[in-house]
């Protein structure tokens, strides 16, 4: 039986929808808080009861920020699993439990208690696996209907063309080429150079033009893929995809050089590279 918590895991998305989402979360917090007046809260005066659950949101928006933006992107890495996952977001939790107890004292200053430090880091874990659960059933929901959708994808057909001509946009300088024996392509301005192996001879041909436009006189040839804005790859050459999908490359054989991947590529990447 496998173990639930050693299953890979890690949330993707772009900052912009990370951002979206703490505020989301700072904003439940201030709205449970000030509607339902838990902890003693309902013994204060209106207007003290908005600005004390506004601080609560805000300081959750604030911790959960620093941690999202600041602190995961060092800290988490390859092999993240669910069971790590779930801990990291008790410490998260736990620190916005931390941060919550020092804005009390500072708003309502009285001694240092130990029991009233565990009891405002309680009270974070359990209002905060609200929407921590939510999040959790989101996040699967959403894997499960991507996973869905890449097993509906047809088996890819192979085809190659015998010979293709690369001009690049230029049909001054045009140059003809086996589509077997091109290992990548990547551009630099107005140039493109096409890296190509024969006999275990690696070779560097750059002529002028765009990357567009080679993608164009390789596509008859299905295993070109276009897995960065600068680079375009021959998946026959992948010998594996490093790095998750923030931070992706792939390495090629033999020469082990690595390209990096789009995150928007990202999956597609993953789904082509185990084909070949």
């Amino acid at each position: 039986m496998v173990n639930p918590f050693t299953i890979p895991y890690r949330e993707n998305g772009s900052f912009k929808s990370k951002f979206i989402a703490i505020l989301i979360f700072g904003l439940f917090i201030f709205l449970f808080l000030y509607f339902f007046k838990p902890f003693g809260i309902s013994l204060l005066k209106p207007l003290s009861q908005l600005f004390l659950s506004f601080g609560f949101g805000l300081i959750t928006f604030f911790i959960l920020f620093v941690y999202n933006f600041l602190i995961e992107p060092v800290v988490i890495r390859n092999k993240w699993s669910l069971g790590k996952n779930i801990l990291w977001d008790i410490l998260v939790t736990s620190s916005i439990g931390l941060a919550n107890f020092f804005y009390v004292h500072i708003v309502f200053p009285q001694e240092f208690s130990y029991k009233y430090l565990l009891f405002f880091i309680w009270t974070a874990l359990l209002v905060g696996s609200i929407p921590v659960t939510i999040k959790y059933f989101i996040t699967f929901n959403r894997k499960y209907k991507i996973a869905l959708k890449e097993a509906a994808i047809p088996d890819e057909i192979i085809s190659w063309e015998a010979e293709v001509i690369l001009r690049a946009g230029n049909q001054k300088n045009e140059y003809k080429f086996n589509p077997r024996d091109i290992v990548y392509l990547c551009s630099n301005d107005n140039y493109v150079t096409i890296v190509t192996i024969k006999d275990d001879l690696q070779n560097k041909t750059t002529i002028r033009g765009t990357l567009k436009a080679a993608e164009s006189e390789l596509r008859k040839n299905s295993r070109f893929f276009r897995c960065h804005k600068c680079y375009i790859v021959n998946l026959d050459f992948v010998e594996r995809v490093t790095g998750h999908n923030q931070n992706m490359k792939i390495r090629l054989s033999p020469s082990g050089f690595e390209i990096p991947v789009s995150r928007s590529k990202a999956d597609l990447v993953n789904k082509k590279s185990k084909k070949s």
